[in-house]
């Protein structure tokens, strides 16, 4: 396989040392923990923010359809294209630039400036340059710690996106407890402002080559293509993400539309609820293992997607707080359930070699039909109600599954 323009020079590390002493890694680490909690944080806050500016389920899922572009558009290419470039020059320019568009949008909506335009264009940039930043990381671990410390550092980072991805709704939760829910788009920009000091300390070595071989672009992207698409199990696997990530991504944004509009709970309240989504993502990530001892990981995603449903179901019902408490509880633990197999079999499915492409490409098609539910949906919860929504994504699991359980991904073990 062609290595492209840019040769990888390892730091001078001793290698027996334990990666802790490595101060570059655990920069890189703290800076990539520090971007997970401020990506958490405004990943709920602009569509609440465009919630409380305009009223409109319109504007909500139309802020979230922008925010889902950039994988479509980019995810695939971006991966071969940062091999080309200067690694820890982008990553400080894709957190500075985060950095400076939170500024902005906090600017905009503090002096109640409403141009949803602008909003959808800073959504957009923001999770481009959020994209661009996360697909640099792997290979700033590669270059900031040695080849005996490789897996100690992934571990790491495993650790860090597994921990943050199931309290996210704890610390998003907390936004709600704010003076004003712009402030959480400030408090997003300090935390990612902190990264980008942290990243400066960050000391690495690569040397460029002057060779630039566009050419070898192309043919790297259809090595990782056609190695997709020959593996059955990965390939069906995307498929049956791609329509489940469909009714996810709808269900966890019209719920805070169900609970602003619908039900009219406080900010206060609704920290303590959100903070319940994350404590079932972690009773979902300790089940994980065990599940899959029992049953296969194949029948646990199958479980994960039937349980799924039955929270969407019960949030269809739901006429209380203690409904929404126990659905959102549920919904919790079944989408970390569905993400630890989904992310599980990509790993074991492909070969070391590919994996930067493969997770490139299933990465964008996991999120294909995301921006087109969630632009529906804002017309649907005006035309019909919020909870139209919990009902057609409760049923689409159900049919799902239905042609899950005849193929063969239920029987892997």
């Amino acid at each position: 396989m062609n290595t492209g323009s840019i040769k990888l020079v390892e730091p001078s590390v001793n290698k027996a040392s334990s990666i802790w002493k490595n101060t570059s890694f655990v920069y890189l680490l703290v800076s990539g923990l520090l971007l997970s909690i401020g990506n958490k944080l405004y990943e709920i806050v602009l569509p609440l923010l465009m919630y409380d500016l305009t009223h409109s389920s319109v504007a909500m899922a139309n802020m979230r359809t922008a925010e889902l572009l950039p994988n479509l558009f980019f995810g695939i290419v971006v991966g071969v294209i940062v091999d080309r470039l200067n690694k820890k020059r982008w990553a400080l320019w894709m957190i500075g630039l985060q950095s400076g568009l939170l500024i902005f949008l906090w600017y905009l909506s503090f002096h109640h400036i409403i141009h949803l335009w602008m909003y959808y264009i800073v959504g957009f940039l923001l999770l481009t340059f959020n994209y661009g930043y996360f697909n640099t990381q792997i290979s700033l671990i590669k270059l900031s710690a040695t080849p005996l410390q490789m897996t100690s550092a992934n571990a790491k980072f495993s650790f860090v996106e597994s921990f943050i991805g199931i309290m996210g709704p704890v610390f998003t939760g907390l936004v709600f407890l704010l003076a004003r829910i712009s402030d959480g788009i400030l408090l997003a920009a300090l935390v990612y402002i902190i990264s980008f000091f942290t990243l400066t300390r960050l000391r690495i070595r690569e040397s460029r080559s002057p060779e630039n071989e566009k050419s070898s672009w192309m043919e790297e992207l259809k090595e990782g293509w056609f190695a997709f698409k020959a593996n059955a199990v990965l390939f069906k696997t995307t498929i049956y993400t791609i329509l489940l990530n469909s009714s996810f991504i709808v269900v966890s944004t019209t719920v805070i539309y169900l609970a602003k509009d619908g039900m009219h709970i406080k900010n206060a309240v609704l920290a303590v609820i959100f903070s319940v989504s994350g404590f079932g993502g972690l009773i979902g990530s300790l089940l994980a293992s065990k599940a899959r001892d029992l049953f296969g990981i194949g029948k646990t995603l199958g479980f994960a997607a039937i349980i799924n449903a039955i929270a969407y179901f019960v949030l269809f019902l739901t006429g209380s707080i203690y409904l929404l408490v126990a659905a959102l509880f549920i919904h919790g633990a079944a989408t970390t359930l569905n993400s630890i197999c989904v992310y599980t079999i990509r790993h074991e499915q492909t070969p070391s070699h590919l994996i930067g492409r493969i997770t490139g490409i299933t990465g964008t098609l996991f999120r294909m039909g995301m921006p087109v539910t969630m632009f529906c949906s804002g017309w649907i919860m005006m035309w019909w109600g919020p909870k139209v929504i919990f009902l057609g994504s409760a049923i689409l699991n159900i049919l799902v599954v239905s042609f899950y359980v005849r193929s063969i991904l239920w029987k892997i073990r």
